[in-house]
């Protein structure tokens, strides 16, 4: 991983995954992140469409890897518009492409926090929709975990 991006994970007060729509890519990141108990607090939103709940594959996918139905089913897909009103000035800001990353370049403060999800693991470009962009929803959710897993790890170090 990049150290610089390290520093910046060890240091930050939360963390936000964007995608597209918060139904799938984001919305796994979030509730996997907390599953695997996260030292930070953990959200995402969409930087497009508002959806109103999760898509199958992605609950699918999170009670796979042990997720609590319970937990999947309070999750309530959200905005950036909506998040960004509150979001803790010490947020980092992990995008799955570049154009997550655009939304909410307007902000100075964010862009200097903002970087793609590959990143943790450092890899390069982004994760592509298996909505929107005809990706395979099996092998995304594994990329996600295996990011979202190397995410953790950095913030459990001291």
């Amino acid at each position: 991983m990049d150290p610089a991006l390290e520093r910046s994970l060890q240091h930050s007060s939360a963390v936000l995954f964007l995608c597209t729509g918060n139904a799938v890519r984001s919305a796994f990141c979030e509730l996997y992140a907390r599953h695997l108990g996260c030292r930070r607090p953990v959200s995402s939103a969409a930087t497009v469409y508002r959806n109103v709940r999760l898509m199958s594959e992605t609950r699918r996918a999170l009670e796979a890897r042990g997720v609590a139905a319970a937990e999947i089913a309070r999750f309530r897909p959200r905005h950036v518009d909506v998040v960004l009103a509150g979001l803790d000035p010490g947020t980092l800001v992990l995008g799955m492409t570049g154009a997550h990353l655009e939304a909410i370049a307007a902000r100075a403060d964010l862009r200097e926090r903002a970087r793609l999800l590959p990143a943790v693991c450092a890899e390069r470009g982004g994760v592509p929709d298996p909505v929107l962009d005809g990706a395979d929803f099996g092998a995304t959710f594994e990329r996600l975990e295996r990011y979202v897993r190397a995410l953790t790890a950095v913030l459990e170090r001291p």
